[in-house]
């Protein structure tokens, strides 16, 4: 029996052109091989590498964090990667195409009656009770 706190990873999906990596990701299980909602998986499993293995979840985001910096991203202009954020947990430092387009698909929507009543406001910040 393996230890679950040790079980993700850090992973690259590689160009067919010249094997450099276009998209890092982070995961566990079969992340790597599921579909992503605006990245293509490669076809070619062989283009599918794990960076680094057995990990706690912390070590996993630290370390993707890392490796989407060295590469660096397109939509910054920084590197050669199609990532949005800079990884790890959640949207981290998105672009201004991202943040348009999230706002633009929650324009309107509005919080369901459970949602309002996990909210608990705190100052200006506001926190929810999971």
């Amino acid at each position: 029996m393996t230890n679950d706190i040790y079980r993700y990873y850090v992973y690259a999906y590689l160009r067919k052109s010249d094997r450099t990596p276009y998209y890092i990701g982070k995961g566990c299980d079969d992340r790597a091989y599921a579909k992503h909602k605006h990245i293509s998986v490669p076809k070619d499993k062989s283009k599918i590498v794990f960076l680094e293995t057995n990990l706690s979840n912390i070590g996993a985001c630290a370390l993707e964090r890392r490796y989407i910096h060295w590469y660096g991203r397109k939509d910054l202009g920084t590197g050669i990667l199609l990532n949005r954020t800079d990884g790890g947990e959640g949207v981290v430092n998105a672009s201004p195409e991202t943040r348009a387009k999230i706002s633009a698909a929650n324009k309107g929507k509005k919080d369901s009656p459970e949602t309002r009543a996990k909210k608990v406001p705190l100052g200006k910040a506001t926190i929810i009770l999971i």
